[in-house]
């Protein structure tokens, strides 16, 4: 029997280039019969060994095993082609600069309410009044008695400039003097207290009038016309126009980004609005463990309450989480050099999360092929056809 005619397995294994890659049980067959060949023994032992050997090769065929060491075939990429520069985003909502519930400061009755709900207002604008006429009655008494004591520190005055005549002539005692002083000091302070009274009057009656702060819409009217409110009852609420911001809540890794962001953007409702960072406040929310930050418009804002995203882009280009392999418990990427596997581990790696790779941007990256490598295993690229993850 020719070596032609074995198995095409046997024939494999007895190439020159392929024998040192059998299964040492298959060698072993091999080498017995070509030993045996060489004595070129008379008897039929040569005869029945090849009868044997083909009787297990036509049993096992071409099953036996083979060490592959051909290079796996793998596509690679260079890095620098995938790295991509992250997009961030935190929850967000547009708040009020001022939001007040105005409240009325005299105890009177409401007799005019002339803001509805949802009407806009201007600064200055009287949106509510009440009934004033006792506070305007308290208001000219208390100027009358401010009258009244200032024609006392007058009269005291002109006492004690007489007295003290009479006293360089030696026609007054002393003790009379010092009355005439004493006299005058209490008639300034009885004008100064009537004086105040006067002030405060003056405060309650410009309180029967309640007026706008500011520009804004009203946004509810807990008041009623008719209705008796003391100090300290709501009465009219409102939502200034201008001045929103946005509140972002921000987790600890995102303050640096948002910090360092060129630009920073927040989408509602399909729109963008160009914002600003103002500050960042000094206190974390302890159930959530995030830290609030306050931005501005730099243009028309959109409508306090609506909900959106503060969306910023990264200034580091990083690797996608979808080119990370795990072995022996870290994770890293496969890099081919010189027609051998590298592993890089990567340390700072997440699963599932972008990370940053300090290697070149030539760096040929294995992107397929790459889930059955091991370190230093011999690989041969493929032609290019994308480098998806």
């Amino acid at each position: 029997m020719s070596r032609a005619s074995l198995d095409p397995g046997l024939a494999e294994c007895h190439s020159r280039s392929t024998r040192s890659r059998c299964h040492p049980w298959f060698r072993r067959i091999l080498m017995t019969m070509r030993n045996s060949s060489r004595h070129k023994t008379a008897s039929g032992t040569w005869s029945c060994l090849r009868a044997s050997v083909h009787a297990m090769l036509l049993f096992f065929g071409s099953s036996l095993p083979c060490a592959a060491t051909e290079p796996v075939n793998v596509r690679t990429v260079p890095l620098g082609q995938v790295l991509t520069t992250p997009v961030y985003s935190a929850p967000a909502t547009v708040v009020a600069r001022n939001q007040p519930r105005l409240a009325a400061e005299i105890d009177a009755r409401i007799i005019e309410l002339p803001a509805a709900v949802g009407d806009r207002v201007r600064l200055g604008d009287v949106i509510a009044r009440f009934d004033c006429r006792s506070y305007e009655s308290l208001l000219a008494a208390a100027d009358a008695a401010l009258a009244r004591a200032k024609s006392q520190q007058r009269f005291a005055d002109q006492q004690l400039e007489r007295a003290r005549n009479l006293n360089k002539k030696k026609s007054i005692s002393a003790e009379l003097l010092g009355q005439r002083r004493t006299d005058l000091a209490v008639a300034v302070a009885e004008s100064t207290a009537r004086q105040e009274a006067v002030k405060r009057a003056a405060i309650d009656v410009e309180n029967c009038e309640l007026r706008a702060p500011f520009d804004a819409v009203v946004t509810d009217r807990p008041g009623s016309v008719g209705s008796f409110v003391t100090r300290g009852s709501p009465i009219i609420g409102l939502l200034e126009i201008a001045g929103q911001e946005v509140s972002a809540a921000l987790r600890h890794e995102q303050m640096e980004g948002v910090e360092n962001a060129a630009s920073l953007i927040f989408e509602s409702n399909g729109t963008q609005h160009p914002v600003r960072l103002r500050a960042l406040l000094p206190s974390a929310d302890p159930v959530a463990r995030t830290r609030e930050a306050r931005l501005v418009f730099d243009a028309e804002p959109p409508v306090t309450g609506a909900a959106g995203r503060v969306v910023w882009q990264g200034r580091r280009a990083l690797l996608p989480a979808g080119y990370l392999v795990r072995r022996k418990g870290s994770l890293g990427v496969f890099v081919m050099e010189e027609g051998r596997t590298r592993f890089v581990v990567l340390p700072d790696a997440q699963d599932g999360r972008p990370v940053l790779i300090a290697l070149p941007p030539d760096t040929l990256l294995i992107t397929e092929g790459r889930q059955g490598l091991n370190d230093g295993d011999a690989v041969r690229a493929a032609p290019a056809e994308g480098a998806a993850p």
